[in-house]
């Protein structure tokens, strides 16, 4: 039985990165939550369409153009040959996402070996088999030749990526992913989608997405049917100082919205954006006094906490020890919760209503 399904697998797979012509030819990759990406089949080939955050216009066009296919190629186009076998993947939630389809073999550069929470690929960093870059600017041109890498896969901001004309002179794509800032809960894990195109592993992608989807409905049910006198919902405060500033998530944000559906009352969900927000020390101080936790702290202990900022210790929520953070694996949240967006809400239903017994994915309460 293990054997005919993976036959069937390994079917479907080659099916799927095939030139022949099919119905599904025409159909749009459904994206039901992210709204920055969308996948098109086309004759051939599939069309990969980023939107820029801001405008919601499209930003950047890619054809996944199958590798052994004797088909013209489109001109004009950015041309991605797929499977893709070799990527730059220079973001800790990539790699998360390759995980998950079974492709982390296909990384041959990424960020510093220090952020990497994945054995098998600190393995393969270990060995000299990936490349790592502290930068962007890390990645040149001499080395992504050398290390034989077509695509380069990077967190988009707006603007292009370091050396992208000399790159494209050299025959390698650089792809902008702006899942970060998807506004919906689960808009950030659709991503995965993209990653599934790109080395032929749909039918993986959609297939995990659907799992992730299904979880998450599944504890959002246990909020929504619970009675008023069930339904506990504690004031939040979210996020931590980067010297001077302290940063929140923004009231559209990914944070904010998972924050909401675990029944949370985040202090500052009525503000705008999807990213974050910058406040003084002084407001934050004065509005931690209405707050029941303190979620995202940036650091592993109480006395880390202080020795960042010693005002923190008159914090409310510090006094009253509701204070919660991800800082004792750091490399282990920014690799998984973003592709387990369920996890975290489990993490946030549990803490929001006090029941932290049980083992958090991703977060501790500080000591």
């Amino acid at each position: 039985m293990k054997n005919t399904l993976r036959i069937f697998s390994l079917v479907i797979l080659l099916f799927s990165c095939t030139a022949k012509k099919s119905e599904s030819d025409f159909a749009v990759k459904g994206f039901q939550y992210a709204r920055l990406v969308s996948i098109e089949q086309k004759e051939g080939y599939k069309e990969l369409i980023i939107k820029n955050p801001k405008t919601l216009k499209v930003e950047s066009k890619y054809v996944l153009f199958p590798r052994n296919s004797k088909m013209k190629r489109p001109q004009g186009v950015k041309i991605i040959e797929v499977p893709v076998q070799n990527m730059a993947a220079l973001s800790t939630s990539f790699v998360g996402m390759l995980n998950a389809i079974g492709g982390i073999e296909t990384i041959k550069a990424t960020t510093e070996k220090q952020y990497i929470s994945n054995s098998r690929l600190l393995k393969r960093i270990n060995a000299g088999k990936v490349i790592t870059a502290g930068y962007e600017t890390g990645l040149t041109p001499e080395s992504v030749l050398k290390a034989k890498i077509p695509l380069i896969v990077f967190s988009g901001f707006g603007q292009p990526f370091p050396n992208e004309d000399k790159f494209a002179q050299l025959g390698v794509v650089c792809l902008a992913n702006y899942d970060w800032e998807e506004k919906h809960p689960l808009g950030k894990a659709e991503w995965i989608k993209v990653f599934g195109a790109l080395i032929c592993k749909d039918k993986e992608a959609d297939a995990y997405f659907s799992q992730v989807v299904s979880s998450y409905q599944e504890l959002r049910k246990q909020i929504t049917s619970a009675s008023e006198t069930e339904r506990i919902q504690k004031k939040v405060m979210c996020g931590g100082m980067a010297g001077d500033v302290w940063y929140a998530p923004a009231g559209k944000s990914f944070m904010a919205g998972i924050m909401q559906d675990a029944d949370m009352d985040y202090i500052y969900k009525n503000t705008e954006g999807t990213a974050s927000i910058s406040l003084s020390l002084e407001q934050v101080f004065n509005d931690d006094q209405s707050c029941d936790v303190w979620i995202n702290a940036e650091a592993p202990t109480l006395n880390g906490l202080f020795e960042l900022n010693s005002k923190l210790s008159y914090f409310h929520t510090v006094k009253e020890g509701k204070v919660y953070g991800y800082m004792h694996d750091p490399n282990y949240y920014w690799e998984y919760s973003q592709v387990n967006p369920h996890w975290l809400l489990e993490d946030f239903i549990r803490i929001n209503k006090g029941n932290t017994q049980s083992k958090l994915h991703f977060y501790k309460q500080l000591k």
